[in-house]
């Protein structure tokens, strides 16, 4: 049995760092059962019944942890993340990084797969199940810049089996995630929590495309948008990119967009400028922070060609990421015209009878750029029409 080298064991897992001696126990002292693998405490061998502490099988299979203990290592690995410049970001898989179907129309060999001169190499299929697995754009390259700022979890309603094989698939030389791998029998829950995590709430970002399943934690998650790459089997209304005949672009897609924010979060937890140490630093501040435009309604005008959905576009993702409201329709909520030039038409001259500002997408950029709403006069279409 290898689990904490640390702690005086052999080990299996990095997720276990030096233990207190006063969680460990010392002779004459009761011992507080610190660390328990088959049932028994490793400092003084005592059976614990089933009610002990909480399970950490992802790390080990017979692994259980005191809540004193679990508190210890949290507090220990966390400084120890810090000292590196990291923090923690956890990661959903289906529909986030990636797309799985049994629909039977993808349904392909890697032979199959193999012999088609096309043949995208995102997709794969799942030996000993009747699914296909198409990985998300730029996801390597996302997973490779994430990991120089961010210890990485994935964290997943599937099945442990389920997620190795996505594991494999997206970190074939296993140097992302080691043993961070939390799937359903960990936690055998439809609701995620970070209490699994052994590191501070407050280093710890959520990406996942569904908000309900961080009841607890809704300060620490990021909405990623659905990848939905095959058409889905309950859900006849929703058009896939794959019935498009079309993907995800590698540069302008959401994973893309999602690393610059990450990236910025990053370096403002880290901002040697920002009051107080890093002990005071807490992501769940900074988040909301970036919603710099949460008080505006945006409306395109004449921005995207007539068949094309703009929800996916780069300007959109953009302004939801900042807070804004994106509107297809001219309404009374409307706060800002983005237009590259509004021509006066009747349209046009309602939106300035109702004080609607009129912005170039340069403005929206740089709010981006800067995160923080910029005065709307130096970006106005109607400077630009001058």
């Amino acid at each position: 049995m290898k689990i904490i080298s640390e702690m005086g064991f052999p080990q299996d897992s990095p997720e276990l760092a030096s233990s207190s001696l006063g969680s460990m126990g010392v002779p004459g002292d009761t011992c507080a059962h610190p660390t328990v693998v088959k049932g028994k405490c490793l400092v003084c061998d005592e059976r614990m019944d089933k009610r002990y502490g909480l399970a950490f099988r992802y790390i080990d299979k017979d692994l259980w942890l005191s809540h004193d203990e679990i508190a210890q290592q949290r507090m220990v690995q966390s400084e120890k993340l810090l000292k590196d410049r990291k923090i923690v970001l956890v990661l959903d898989l289906d529909y986030t990084l990636l797309h799985t179907t049994s629909v039977k129309k993808y349904l392909k060999t890697q032979e199959e797969l193999n012999s088609q001169p096309a043949s995208n190499p995102g997709l794969f299929p799942l030996a000993g199940w009747r699914m296909m697995t198409k990985l998300r754009p730029y996801v390597h390259t996302f997973l490779k810049e994430a990991s120089t700022m961010f210890e990485m979890y994935i964290y997943t309603t599937g099945e442990r089996r389920y997620a190795l094989m996505m594991a494999n698939f997206l970190d074939p030389e296993k140097v992302y995630f080691e043993s961070r791998i939390i799937a359903y029998e960990d936690f055998r829950n439809e609701e995620k929590s970070l209490g699994l995590v052994l590191k501070d709430e407050r280093m710890v970002l959520v990406l996942d495309d569904t908000k309900k399943v961080w009841r607890k934690h809704p300060l620490n998650w990021i909405r990623v948008k659905k990848y939905i790459y095959f058409d889905l089997e309950r859900d006849k209304t929703t058009v896939s990119l794959s019935a498009l005949n079309t993907d995800e672009g590698e540069i302008t897609g959401q994973l893309a967009t999602i690393l610059k924010k990450l990236q910025l979060i990053h370096r403002l937890f880290f901002n040697p400028k920002s009051e107080g140490g890093l002990a005071y630093r807490d992501v769940r501040l900074i988040i909301p922070r970036l919603r710099v435009l949460q008080r505006c309604n945006l409306f395109f005008k004449n921005i995207f060609p007539p068949d094309f959905e703009p929800e996916n576009s780069r300007l959109w993702m953009m302004a939801e990421e900042l807070g804004a409201i994106c509107s297809k329709d001219l309404c009374a909520s409307i706060t800002h015209v983005v237009a590259y030039l509004v021509p006066k038409t009747e349209e046009s001259q309602q939106a300035e009878q109702e004080n609607k500002f009129r912005v170039h997408p340069r403005w929206l950029h740089a709010c981006y750029d800067a995160v923080e709403r910029k005065a709307e006069e130096g970006f106005s279409v109607d400077d630009v029409e001058k």
